[in-house]
């Protein structure tokens, strides 16, 4: 039987595939407590490949979920009670019991919100804005009074924004500028995927395809950040640390040079 490299794409399942000792170096933590999790049913058991358990980055991403809610204060036994209730379709704010200006901190996909929730997150767009809000993609309706937040980070960019005393009308213009740049990259990466050889084998394809979904959204946050960076005036190669300062630069000017007028 050929054996399994920590790190490596399996060509079964597609993605990333570790050993339960690699899941625990990149977890941090030792096995005998992932042992423990699978024993006490808060993570589910890896994937067998002959004698060999193969665990995923969404192992990863729950045991990183474990220890948050462990630093809070949770027992395991009350972990497991939570994403079973979770499971069974609760919502995953009201299953943590997360304050609404706590919902953008999940690290899940497709974070539900309420429309009171919402109002409190952002009371100068909800409920008088919330079409606009819905248009612009970063929430989307999903049942009655159910919102799906995709994109956790970009409410919280409008909160921000909205705090620093920008406009509603200036952070949708934002916002609707933003999804129109994912509206033009999602055609891309759909155009391309037509162009993909029919002979490509499957191995290639789950390659792209799974590790191409996180390296996308990555890639394209990072190149903004550097396209950004090129906009202000930045150095090639410019620190994190050069780029916040010229930020904070061009937006005290801007700020000043309005208050002047």
């Amino acid at each position: 039987m050929p054996s399994v490299t920590p790190g490596t794409t399996g060509s079964d399942s597609g993605g990333e595939a570790w050993t339960v000792d690699e899941l625990a170096r990149r977890a941090g933590v030792p096995v005998r407590t992932i042992r423990e999790y699978q024993t006490m049913g808060v993570l589910p058991p890896p994937e067998r490949r002959g004698r060999i358990g193969l665990y995923r980055p969404a192992h990863l991403i729950r045991l990183d979920l474990i220890g948050r809610l462990q630093q809070r204060g949770y027992s395991l036994a009350g972990i497991r009670d939570l994403l079973t209730a979770w499971s069974d379709g609760a919502d995953l704010g009201e299953v943590l019991g997360l304050a609404p200006d706590q919902l953008v901190h999940v690290d899940e996909p497709g974070v539900p919100a309420t429309l009171d929730q919402l109002a409190e997150l952002v009371p100068a767009l909800v409920p008088e804005r919330l079409g606009d809000l819905v248009v612009t993609g970063v929430i989307e309706a999903c049942g009655p009074d159910r919102y799906c937040v995709p994109s956790p980070s970009l409410l919280q960019l409008s909160i921000d924004a909205l705090a620093t005393g920008l406009a509603p009308d200036a952070v949708l213009e934002l916002l609707a500028e933003l999804r129109a740049a994912a509206d033009t990259a999602s055609h891309a990466v759909l155009d391309a995927l037509t162009r993909v050889p029919t002979d490509a084998d499957d191995a290639t394809i789950d390659a792209l395809v799974n590790r191409g979904r996180g390296l996308l959204a990555h890639g394209i946050g990072r190149l903004t950040l550097h396209r950004l960076g090129h906009d202000l005036g930045a150095p090639d190669h410019a620190s994190s640390a050069e780029l916040t300062e010229l930020l904070r630069h061009q937006t005290r000017s801007t700020s000043r040079r309005k208050a002047r007028r």
